[in-house]
């Protein structure tokens, strides 16, 4: 029996229940491996229930199939599966109009009249809407701002989770009232008369959709004429989803659970201003699921790594940034640019001080190796602690602390990809893959399940 097949199956636990999880700072292959776990399903099950639980259009993950591939971004990675149903949670914001356009782009790309998999939106799952992408412009634009909000990718994700706080959130329930006009209407009332007071017109401002494409607001009326194409598009795919998960959740079908972002990015545990505002960890899933899944029965808590390095976005200083001359080479080997930003990201060594805290707070238990095809002919180096004032160090998720400390750094050999890609299974692959993988896990105290050493859906191998 494989250690996936172990992870899936413990004592005390639902069966067959996965939470996938970014394991360091996103970026990490998340949706492919949700990919290939829903095929790994559904080769033994006539179904699967794949849940995205946080994040909205700011979450991107690259999924592929026949040579073709495609950036989802709210939509699930089941999505090409049939059999499976992608239920986009209460947890997550939804923009309705780039949903739409969204999926009309996964039946272009990959010549479909209908999707292969049924789509679900819980009418609970919060709004994100032009007027949170509006103020979010606001905010970075203001003069000397003290918010800054510097870390926004310009999808209104910060004001849209504010909105549940202040005791204003619109949800896609409004949406789907047969009073929405006006319920979204005095929501844009309301951020109409926030952006003015920052000395700016809501309805002058262009906002990002779906693509790149540059939207003016408009006014009011235009505003929801926008709006209503996607509604009556949307309302196919809205329904109450308590007692589905609860029903679903007491058989026997398996369960995914696909997490946006990554541990390093919580807005708990990240190092600001360089943090995501959903719950990027394990327990976020009780939350979305409104206590139905108790996230501690999940049987398997995958997180998720790049094999030999770390990248990341944002103004953060990690101790184990790598040389530039190397750094570079990795990025356009990798394609370390962001799935809906476009930003290059920057390169660090693995740190395994760094991912053992991670491991810990987000509720990791195994891992998964992507990008193990990302080697070159020199030793792997990687950070096994970190020292200040010359005494033993530790990670913590403070910069300033993060500034201050040096990185004690461990060389292990590299492996040959080529044997790497054609050894079939795991018994067959080399004594350097085996040490490296069993030395990270050992040092992060998690299990390894898996690794992938290629860009396609069978570019894997199950540990």
């Amino acid at each position: 029996m494989t250690n996936l097949e172990k992870s899936l199956n413990k004592k005390g636990r639902r069966a067959n229940s996965v939470a996938v999880i970014g394991a360091i700072f996103g970026d990490e292959g998340k949706g492919r491996i949700t990919d290939e776990l829903t095929s790994y399903f559904l080769k033994k099950y006539k179904k699967v229930v794949v849940y995205r639980d946080n994040g909205g259009s700011n979450a991107g993950h690259t999924i592929s199939m026949n040579g073709k591939k495609i950036g989802l971004h709210q939509i699930g990675s089941g999505i090409l599966h049939k059999g499976c149903t992608v239920v986009l949670g209460k947890g997550m914001v939804i923009h309705p109009i780039d949903l739409i356009n969204e999926i009309e782009e996964v039946k272009t790309v990959f010549e479909l009249k209908e999707l292969p998999a049924r789509l679900m939106v819980d009418e609970m799952a919060t709004l994100n809407l032009d007027t949170h992408r509006a103020f979010e412009l606001a905010l970075k634009n203001r003069e000397q701002s003290a918010l800054g909000s510097q870390a926004a990718t310009g999808r209104g994700m910060a004001p849209s989770y504010a909105d549940i706080l202040y005791r204003v959130p619109v949800r896609v329930r409004d949406l789907m009232n047969r009073n929405w006009r006006k319920i979204i209407g005095e929501h844009y009332d309301l951020y109409n008369d926030w952006i003015s007071g920052m000395g700016m017109k809501c309805s002058q401002i262009q906002v990002k959709r779906f693509g790149g494409k540059d939207v003016k607001i408009g006014s009011k009326e235009k505003f929801l004429d926008n709006l209503e194409k996607s509604r009556n598009i949307l309302k196919d795919y809205v329904y109450p989803m308590y007692e589905y998960i609860k029903k679903e959740w007491n058989s026997s079908i398996p369960f995914i659970f696909e997490k946006a972002q990554a541990v390093g990015l919580d807005y708990r545990w990240g190092v600001y201003p360089d943090v995501s505002v959903s719950n990027c960890c394990l327990d976020g899933i009780t939350y979305a699921t409104e206590g139905v899944v108790n996230a501690n029965d999940i049987s398997a808590r995958f997180g998720v790594i790049k094999s030999t390095y770390t990248s990341s976005v944002g103004k953060r200083q990690i101790p184990t940034f790598m040389e530039e001359k190397y750094a570079t080479i990795l990025r356009d080997d990798a394609n370390e640019y962001g799935t809906t930003t476009g930003r290059p990201r920057d390169i660090a060594y693995l740190d395994l001080e760094m991912l053992k805290y991670f491991c810990r707070v987000g509720g990791i238990e195994e891992l998964v190796f992507t990008h193990m095809d990302i080697i070159y002919k020199r030793d792997v180096k990687i950070c096994i602690g970190y020292t200040k004032n010359n005494n033993k160090s530790y990670y913590r998720p403070d910069q300033e602390h993060l500034n201050n400390v040096k990185p004690v750094y461990k060389r292990m050999k590299y492996w040959n990809k080529e044997e790497l890609k054609n050894a079939e299974k795991y018994s067959n692959v080399k004594k350097e893959v085996k040490d490296y993988i069993d030395f990270v896990s050992n040092k992060s105290n998690t299990i390894p399940v898996m690794l992938t050493f290629g860009p396609d859906r069978d570019d894997s191998l199950l540990i």
